[in-house]
């Protein structure tokens, strides 16, 4: 026979957990001492204990362990929960269903050119476009000084590539992921796409075309010039030369091929003339059956003086000249044979010398120039020049700049 014999009692040897629920209802688990020593070192109520202790945790209330709470949703709050998963996925699958019937179109926001092609198949989007990019299949006209030089798309084998505009804006909307498109689909967001016109053209062609044209469109420059047709000078004007600029317009009708814009201006530079109206002033005419000179305010006459030409043996040459220098009180160096015995010989200034105080070349070793014998003026009497009085030379002289035309005529 086994006898147990009972042991000093210790409040410490055993503890009886037991589960209060609380106000809130959420089950704490509470440990208590155990009161009653004697039951506490039964076997059998321990074990009810350890039960209590699992059951607690199994009802899902959340275990208390030394003031730690685990929290449990509201009812409410579960029913909102799972009514927001079942929406969400009625919609992902309305969704899937509407990317799913609409995989053969064109994704709604996209165009081409401007022009909307959204919910459109390939082929109606290829019969909108193909209306919307006629005009651009029209030849190009460069445009100078009001006249045109067309450009024949095919001479530059330009083409437009509507097959391949319609399959970009195609696959813009394809672009994304599944979901991102299904979720474009439930709320109805459209994507914002415009797909430009693609016009191409051979470089080369297009340059030797632009060559050919330039070709007919450059030009020189030309000075203003003097008629003196009418019995008095009228101003002919000066025109600008032209110089196209090939890559400039190149660039310019490249810019052009995609849009509806068919008139380009041909890109040139303007050549400046060496004489342009406005450089015409002063002009000089000499006739010599009147023997006179006349000056002019470019068409208006300001004075005319009396002049002696060359002898019938040395005349005073006609034709078209200008002043190529003038000289105050010149030195006179014959070199011609009629000088004689002075040929080779300086003439200082002075009452001496037969140019007088003015001296105004016009080239070829003629020149107008004042005269110490006034009573030749009137007569053909010089050796080819053109005489004046000293105070009328003077006149001359300081009306008068390098560079002013001179006409002699019969």
């Amino acid at each position: 026979m086994i006898s147990y014999y009972p042991s000093k009692p210790d409040n410490s040897a055993g503890k009886v957990e037991n589960v209060k629920e609380d106000h809130n209802g959420i089950y704490d688990l509470e440990v208590q001492e155990a009161t009653d020593s004697a039951a506490a070192r039964r076997p059998g109520e321990r074990l009810r204990a350890l039960g209590r202790r699992i059951s607690a945790g199994a009802r899902g209330a959340g275990t208390a362990v030394k003031g730690f709470r685990m929290p449990r949703f509201p009812r409410w709050l579960r029913i909102v929960l799972a009514w927001s998963i079942v929406i969400i996925a009625v919609a992902f699958i309305v969704g899937a269903g509407l990317e799913l019937a609409a995989s053969g179109k064109i994704a709604k926001g996209v165009s081409i050119d401007g022009a909307p092609v959204g919910g459109m198949t390939r082929a109606r989007a290829k019969s909108v476009v193909e209306q919307k990019v006629k005009p651009i299949t029209a030849p190009i006209q460069l445009c100078f000084e009001g006249k045109q030089y067309a450009i024949d798309l095919k001479s530059i084998g330009s083409k437009i590539d509507v097959d391949d505009m319609v399959q970009k804006a195609f696959e813009a909307g394809k672009g994304s992921p599944a979901a991102l498109r299904v979720f474009r689909r439930v709320f109805g967001i459209r994507i914002k796409r415009d797909i430009p016109v693609e016009a191409a053209c051979t470089k080369e062609s297009l340059i030797g075309v632009v060559t050919t044209i330039a070709r007919k469109v450059n030009r020189e420059p030309t000075s203003a010039s003097i008629s003196l047709a009418s019995g008095s000078p009228k101003i002919v004007p000066s025109r600008d030369g032209v110089k196209v600029k090939i890559e400039d317009t190149v660039k310019a009708v490249t810019k052009a091929l995609p849009s509806e814009n068919r008139s380009v201006n041909i890109a040139a530079t303007m050549v400046t003339p060496e004489i342009v109206d406005s450089k015409i002033s002063k002009i000089i005419w000499i006739r010599q059956k009147e023997f006179r000179l006349y000056l002019y305010n470019r068409t208006e006459e300001v004075n005319s003086y009396k002049v002696a030409v060359g002898m019938p043996q040395y005349p005073t040459p006609n034709g078209h000249f200008h002043v190529t220098y003038k000289e105050r009180n010149p030195t006179w160096l014959p070199t011609s044979e009629w000088a004689k015995d002075k040929q080779g010989v300086p003439q200082p200034p002075g009452p001496n010398n037969p140019l007088g105080g003015y001296w105004m070349d016009i080239g070829g070793g003629i020149g107008i120039h004042a005269t110490p014998f006034p009573n030749s003026l009137g007569s053909q009497a010089s050796h080819g020049c053109i005489r004046m009085a000293e105070s009328d030379a003077g006149e001359l002289f300081n009306a008068i700049n390098i560079g002013t035309p001179v006409f002699i005529t019969d």
